[in-house]
């Protein structure tokens, strides 16, 4: 972060002007959830957002101060089907928990928070840049059934996010030993005590009630229970989905209507659980709410994956609709959160509604990615300043005209008002809702691209980005071996036109899909682009092709392996000042600047007659090799080597590195 701060103005690849820097002289944002304080009532659903540490640290620099983190569950072996988001036009998915092992889960809540800590109170940035409104939430979110969430790995996730002490102090001890500030700094280590529980997969009425008293009771933890849009009710939804919406394609999964909490259940059931979470002195609430099941009918998917899960535009009018008639039912004073479409253009609305938190996610997967959270908030001010209104509780009761001192019924009455507006507001139907992103007449390659930036901030792990070329063409030929000879073969071209490329680093990639939906060409970011692994280890465990780098260091030089095609490769820049390339046949030996074959041998016993040398596999490994480690530009790849360069600097004494 201090490295691409100090070369971009940046943070995992979000500019600084693109960060949400409260205003000294704003309206006031802040609000309480389940009674603990937080600088803003938004943030990311649990989700793509918030599976690891750098997507909860840019939902922190773009406005977010409640995060709800990826639901964890029991089974944390998970295959999922690739790609798994289609935030074409409207939002689909077929994932719905973790991707991550259980403490690899925890590792990167914790780590996430303390990197959040650090921009709070630490110096990697401007001194009082966060210290208003900085005050942040990590809402837990578990599913999804009594049993797993009972089990050991679940419970003592929950029980180490209320005392992460332990974890803390393990990655205190990965703070570099140059970042003494960083390295003292008291990290928080109560994390969370708020969970948000997921009700998907037919989990019955009366298992989700036995779920919150135990949380309630034996883990001593605030609860919000997610409530699912089939309780509107089948005629109901389908009415607005079909009739009002115009989406007649969208087919709803029969078995969702039957398979989970009625309506009447969820209304007794609140009732009940908000008296017993009362009785215990914590928080309880519902969430509007969770996914819509429907039959897969687009060719995105795989064709086995017979249900996917509607989010964005007609979600947002659904959702309302339940929300509204739910607070009917069970009166103003119960908490209600907020997640189904939420974005610039209605954020400030749910704050009207009086949901808190409201947590946003498709929107987030569209072209500037983190950055349009910040227009949330902008838009929120303007409407607050429209309106007279200085805090959140103002705004509510100001918002639609309602005046008196009664916030929650403000609300309510804001809320039924908002959801008929939401029916009727053309932008949520299905005709404004059918366009797809354009694409080009071009095929990604390794290099070049039309360089649209598109693809790197739709990535919510930050698992794209860019990194530095000379722009060159240069003529050559493969080799084939013949009589013990190497023999000049088909003659080849490699350009290289940009001078800033795109690349992947496969160890934060879930291949989502989502970077492909956005690119105008044809081909996919995370398929076509070089892929790049942190570690040999994970290099050689994947069956992706791809790169790893090693910087080398005195005594051996920089080096790149390399799968193309499915064949392996190694290049060494030798400390002669060549080469040395390895094709699992043969090993060349080459210098420069002509990369003329100085020498070279076969492996083994094998006569390798006929076997014919790869030599564009070598010259990218080559450009790549260089490229990769150029410093004027910090991503994944190249900063371990420059951190051990920064190390070492801040290890010299004084006169090595001023000449005093």
């Amino acid at each position: 972060m201090r490295l691409e701060l100090a070369a971009q103005d940046a943070i995992f690849d979000l500019p600084r002007r693109k960060w949400w820097i409260p205003p000294t002289d704003g309206p006031d944002f802040s609000v309480k959830f389940h009674g603990q304080p937080a600088g803003t009532p938004v943030g990311p659903a649990a989700g793509p957002q918030t599976q690891m540490a750098q997507n909860l640290v840019l939902s922190w620099l773009a406005g977010s101060r409640i995060l709800e983190l990826k639901t964890v569950q029991i089974n944390d072996r998970l295959r999922i089907a690739r790609p798994c988001i289609d935030a074409t036009n409207v939002g689909y998915n077929i994932e719905w928990s973790q991707e991550l092992r259980i403490d690899e889960s925890l590792r990167e809540y914790v780590a996430g928070a303390m990197l959040i800590h650090m921009l709070r109170t630490g110096d990697l940035v401007a001194s009082g840049t966060f210290s208003r409104a900085g005050e942040t939430i990590f809402d837990m979110s578990v599913g999804y059934d009594l049993a797993g969430i009972r089990s050991s790995p679940v419970r003592s996730f929950i029980e180490r996010m209320r005392d992460a002490r332990a974890l803390v102090e393990a990655l205190r001890g990965q703070i570099p030993r140059h970042e003494h500030a960083l390295r003292d700094l008291d990290y928080p280590t109560r994390l969370s005590t708020g969970i948000t529980l997921s009700t998907f997969h037919g989990c019955p009425a009366d298992e989700i009630e036995r779920i919150c008293e135990f949380l309630i009771t034996q883990l001593d933890c605030d609860v919000v229970v997610k409530m699912n849009p089939p309780m509107l009710g089948r005629e109901r939804l389908e009415h607005l989905l079909h009739d009002v919406l115009g989406y007649q394609e969208l087919i709803v999964n029969p078995a969702a209507y039957t398979s989970g909490l009625s309506f009447d259940e969820g209304v007794l059931l609140c009732r009940r659980l908000a008296a017993l979470a009362v009785s215990r002195g914590r928080g309880f609430g519902a969430k509007f709410s969770n996914t819509l099941e429907v039959l897969n009918h687009r060719r995105f998917f795989p064709s086995d994956q017979k249900i996917m899960y509607l989010s964005g535009q007609p979600l947002h009018v659904i959702t309302l609709a339940l929300a509204d008639e739910f607070r009917r039912a069970v009166g103003p004073e119960l908490p209600l959160t907020f997640s189904a479409g939420v974005d610039r253009q209605n954020c400030a609305n749910m704050v009207a509604c009086g949901f808190c938190p409201i947590t946003t996610c498709t929107d987030l997967l569209r072209p500037g990615g983190y950055a349009r959270l910040p227009g949330y908030l902008a838009e929120l001010a303007a409407q607050m300043r429209r309106v007279g209104a200085s805090t959140i509780d103002e705004f509510i009761r100001k918002a639609r005209g309602t005046a008196g001192d009664d916030a929650q019924r403000a609300a309510a009455a804001n809320l039924a008002s908002i959801a008929r507006e939401a029916a009727a507001d053309p932008r949520y139907h299905a005709n404004q809702n059918r366009a797809e992103p354009k694409r080009i007449d071009s095929q990604l390659d390794v290099f070049d691209c039309i360089t649209c930036d598109k693809c790197i901030p739709v990535c919510p792990n930050d698992a794209n980005f860019t990194y530095p070329t000379d722009a060159h063409t240069l003529e050559f030929c493969d080799y084939v071996v013949r009589d013990r000879e190497l023999v000049r073969s088909a003659a080849r071209e490699i350009r290289v036109e940009r001078t800033m490329q795109i690349a992947n680093f496969a160890d934060f990639c879930n291949e989502c899909g989502n970077c492909d939906t956005f690119c105008p060409e044809y081909g996919g970011p995370f398929i076509r682009k070089p892929a790049f692994y942190g570690s040999q280890a994970g290099w050689r465990g994947s069956r992706r092709d791809g790169f790893q780098v090693d910087a080398g260091d005195a005594t051996r030089g920089a080096s790149i392996v390399g799968r193309i095609k499915g064949r392996e490769f190694l290049l060494v820049r030798e400390a002669w000042g060549g080469y040395r390339f390895e094709d699992g046949a043969v090993c060349l030996f080459l210098r420069e600047p002509d990369f003329a074959i100085e020498r070279w041998f076969a492996f083994g016993p094998e006569d390798v007659t006929g076997h014919i040398i790869d030599m564009t596999a070598f010259h990218t490994m080559r450009i790549l090799l260089q490229s990769l480690l150029d410093p004027r530009r910090v991503h994944a790849v190249n900063v371990p080597a420059l951190a051990r360069s920064a190390d070492r600097r801040s290890q010299r004494p004084r006169s090595e590195t001023t000449g005093r």
